[in-house]
């Protein structure tokens, strides 16, 4: 009784989980659950790799690799707010709180990008020597604007702190779907399936008794 307490325990959690996951993903702040794992995070219409996102992925990629830490939030429009709209088309408030919602996991370099210009944030650091180079960084207003300028200010901020890096030919994928909830919600099924084997080997184990 008591496996099968603990196994009803466990897929009410990981269900909780899922439901948790599925009104964040409605209601939260995408970025600061998917940066927490990963160094980029798109737009939620990037559904195919353009060669741009790629870039950009193997440029933060190499910096990081280099020892330069950063990641970057691309935010071409307020749905990719979540529930904080109120900070559209302000990069620099939003690199602050952003980087507040990351701190209990990741502590470096941050760089937002939206239409009207980038932010910068990095704890316990000034963020003026990053703005006198990102204030002369133009946000093209193209399909790949965005991406374009965050690849450049990457390299810029990398090569102030006196960082060179190479970026590999093979440039890495765009991973489908850049949203915390698939982060969240994978790990909650995986735990779901495991609780429901659990239960079928304690019935046959009963079965056999």
């Amino acid at each position: 009784m008591r496996l099968r307490a603990l196994v009803l325990l466990a897929v009410a959690v990981a269900i909780a989980t899922v439901a948790l996951a599925s009104n964040a993903r409605g209601d939260g702040d995408p970025a600061s659950d998917y940066l927490l794992t990963q160094q980029v995070f798109l737009p939620s219409d990037a559904t195919a790799s353009s060669t741009a996102q790629r870039q950009l992925l193997g440029v933060v990629q190499a910096a990081n690799r280099a020892g330069f830490a950063i990641r970057v939030a691309i935010i071409p429009s307020s749905y990719d707010l979540g529930s904080v709209t109120e900070l559209w088309r302000q990069p620099r408030t939003y690199a602050r709180f952003l980087s507040l919602e990351l701190s209990f996991a990741y502590t470096h370099r941050l760089l937002v990008v939206m239409p009207n210009g980038l932010g910068f944030n990095w704890p316990n650091h000034s963020a003026v020597p990053a703005y006198r180079l990102l204030d002369a960084i133009a946000v093209p207003s193209s399909k790949n604007g965005l991406v374009t300028a965050a690849q450049s200010a990457v390299r810029q901020l990398a090569a102030a702190a006196g960082v060179r890096f190479a970026v590999p030919k093979q440039l890495p994928t765009v991973p489908q779907g850049s949203s915390h909830g698939a982060i969240v919600i994978v790990p909650a099924l995986a735990v779901i399936a495991v609780a429901l084997a659990g239960l079928v080997v304690l019935r046959r184990r009963r079965t056999r008794v």
